[in-house]
């Protein structure tokens, strides 16, 4: 099988949509798969080259993180630069990561993706959910061996037999909605100030970590 990768970060190279997929194609070519193209969509030098891997594509995997509870600006311009493209069921797959822990949040864009197979004819494979994703850099290997490996089997399985196993994709996407008492966990590591380490890391860097709670559009 021959597979062509979009990678739909708006992040590039430095996203952890790429970390995702780097461990998908190595259980991939491991099983004899073959990647025929990966595309940043976020570089779009030559966006004709992008639109013609994708119509040329045996098969297709597009990936991306969620971008308020949608696609990214430049997946969604990407779809439309596809025009009707008619896919003559070729089969496509989609992984949808995001930092949200709960895989609720991608519910909506899921659903999207569905209707969008059928309007370009292709056949869909699955819709891959990962929840809690942001912060995989700097997590150490323990921490995310297990979501690698998951990855890796995701692309041996798509080699092998064409598809993905749809009982390992539903526990992947775990959990949908947290239960009571991690949600009281979660405000107990508000209130210790653990559950925003990461994030106010990131804006102590970017130099904005004193104007968090700025509210610009606000009416005085």
């Amino acid at each position: 099988m021959k597979l062509a990768i979009f990678n739909g970060s708006p992040r590039g190279k430095g996203s952890n949509t790429r970390i995702l997929l780097e461990h998908f194609q190595i259980g991939f070519e491991n099983r004899g798969g073959e990647v025929s193209s990966i595309d940043y969509l976020i570089q779009e030098k030559y966006p004709e080259d992008q639109v013609q891997h994708f119509k040329d594509a045996e098969s297709i995997l597009l990936a991306f993180p969620l971008y308020v509870d949608s696609v990214p600006g430049i997946v969604k311009k990407f779809v439309e630069t596809l025009g009707s493209f008619n896919g003559n069921g070729k089969k496509i797959l989609f992984l949808v990561q995001s930092g949200f822990p709960e895989a609720v949040h991608s519910e909506e864009v899921k659903s999207y993706l569905l209707l969008l197979s059928k309007r370009l004819n292709l056949k869909c494979l699955g819709v891959i959910i990962k929840p809690g994703v942001e912060g995989i850099k700097i997590m150490p290997e323990w921490m995310t061996g297990k979501l690698f490996n998951k990855m890796k089997l995701f692309g041996e399985q798509l080699a092998t037999n064409g598809k993905i196993d749809e009982k390992s994709v539903k526990k992947l996407a775990c959990p949908y909605k947290f239960s009571v008492f991690k949600i009281l966990f979660f405000r107990l590591m508000r209130l210790t100030g653990m559950a925003n380490f990461y994030w106010n890391k990131n804006l102590k860097e970017h130099g904005a970590f004193e104007k968090r709670f700025d509210a610009p559009y606000l009416e005085n």
